[in-house]
């Protein structure tokens, strides 16, 4: 008698295993619609543990309550509403454990602590929104290596699945897994190609795959020949050469499309279409457009955009050289928090005032008084006078990181662009993105009818509109 063969796996590994998606598709080759199922099969889980543990948390909260509220009406209310509260408690224990994060309130995302803080003002409020990760919140419900295996799939299932399937049948799980532990230790990071295969090359074919089922997956989703027919080709026609008469812009439709003929259209279609004039498409001649003197001629409040190193600077040097050269009389007024010594020949000597400090060693609190008395001092200048403030992103940044401050920045801004023009003061600010709206800037501003706004792009160091 044949003697029995033992099974490798276990009840736990076999439990294991069987929580992953049919392993005999991934050693079948399906290794990318494997990677999806797996992948979906985990944020689904992580999305199930997180509505488990905000229903757990709002039964036993409301139980609680109920219970606390009814004592009087039965003597088991105290009773449940103890016991409830235990629940109450052991739920926030469990999610606390899971995530860290405290979150005693039912449907509540993210730090309890962190809400707290942000919903005491709506700047704060509409950041804290707008920068949760729905995402990174769910993983935090998944198991520590179910955590660190959605990372992976999330990021670089591609890799994955070029290592994979350059892995014979019968070695892409254990590979997978291998790969998997790798991605921990090393913190994100592969190794090499080389190195799979090396450690492969000592790793025998997995007795556990069902290859008779691999066998039929193959079978099942090899590529079949649908009976498509194949493409045809058709000539086309020869266009009759040009002449140097006066056919030089005219065709015979019936020589040069032999489907146009009398027999398919008639005679009198024919005859309309003998000679068809072609018209002639002629480029315009280029123009050179003056920007700089553009800007120069009427100056108005302006919105600079441009990337670092882009040549915002440079530009706007050379307009300040213009605008100087055709209103002499007009007071420059530059505010640069960069504090950059290597940009100092952009403006000096060419700006009236010029005020600098380098706000990314300042606290917001000194960064925002700092500017302040910049605009102070610039409001006491009499005449007419363009202030220019740089680096807008970043003091934008500083006054949202101080409590309250962001609205007075939003109201000098908008007060200068819709009413500074009739008394002189004109109002430049450069920034890197166009996304503007936290300065007060929004679309409507923008536009010349509501207060004269325009703006300039600049790109490798040459400006344009």
């Amino acid at each position: 008698m044949q003697q029995q063969i033992p099974i490798l796996g276990t009840k736990e590994t076999a439990l294991l295993r069987g929580d992953y998606p049919s392993i005999e598709y991934l050693e079948a080759g399906n290794t990318a619609s494997w990677l999806q199922e797996r992948q979906d099969q985990l944020l689904v889980r992580a999305r199930d543990e997180r509505n488990g543990m905000n229903l757990a948390k709002f039964i036993t909260l409301a139980t609680s309550a109920v219970g606390a509220v009814c004592y009087a009406t039965s003597p088991l209310a105290p009773i449940g509403a103890v016991v409830a509260g235990v629940g109450y408690l052991w739920s926030i224990v469990q999610d606390l454990n899971d995530t860290h994060q405290f979150a005693p309130i039912p449907f509540i995302r993210g730090d309890f602590f962190s809400f707290l803080s942000a919903m005491g003002d709506s700047a704060a409020r509409d950041e804290y929104f707008a920068n949760f990760n729905e995402l990174a919140d769910l993983m935090l419900h998944l198991e520590p290596m179910e955590k660190y295996e959605f990372a992976m799939l999330k990021q670089c299932s591609h890799v994955v699945c070029e290592y994979l399937n350059a892995v014979e049948p019968g070695k892409r799980f254990y590979a997978y897994r291998w790969l998997l532990d790798w991605f921990i230790q090393l913190k994100g990071y592969f190794p090499t190609p080389e190195q799979l295969s090396g450690h492969l090359a000592q790793v025998s074919v997995d007795p556990r795959v069902n290859y008779q089922q691999v066998t039929a997956i193959q079978e099942a989703t090899k590529p079949q020949n649908l009976g498509i027919p194949e493409v045809r080709f058709a000539q086309l026609p020869t266009p009759v050469p040009q002449t140097t008469q006066t056919s030089a812009q005219q065709i015979h439709c019936n020589e040069a499309y032999p489907l146009l003929n009398s027999e398919f259209l008639g005679a009198e279609a024919s005859h309309s279409l003998t000679n068809t004039d072609i018209s002639t498409y002629t480029t315009k001649s280029q123009v050179q457009y003056d920007l700089i003197g553009h800007i120069a001629k009427k100056v108005t409040n302006m919105l600079w955009v441009g990337v670092p190193g882009s040549g915002k600077g440079i530009t706007i040097s050379n307009a300040i050289d213009a605008i100087k050269r055709l209103h002499p009389d007009i007071h420059i007024f530059y505010i640069d928090p960069k504090g950059d010594e290597k940009e100092t020949g952009y403006f000096f000597g060419r700006v009236d005032t010029f005020k600098r400090a380098k706000i990314l060693e300042m606290s917001p609190v000194e960064a925002v008084l700092w500017v302040k008395e910049c605009f102070s001092e610039f409001q006491n200048i009499s005449g007419s006078k363009l202030i220019i403030l740089d680096e807008g992103t970043a003091v934008c940044s500083k006054f949202k990181n101080t409590k309250g401050e962001i609205g007075w920045l939003k109201d000098k801004i908008i007060s200068y662009c819709s009413c500074g023009d009739s008394s002189g003061w004109h109002f430049w600010i450069v920034v890197q993105n166009p996304h503007t709206d936290d300065l007060g800037i929004s679309g409507g501003l923008r536009s010349p009818p509501a207060g004269g706004y325009a703006i300039a792009v600049n790109f490798s160091g040459v400006g344009s509109s």
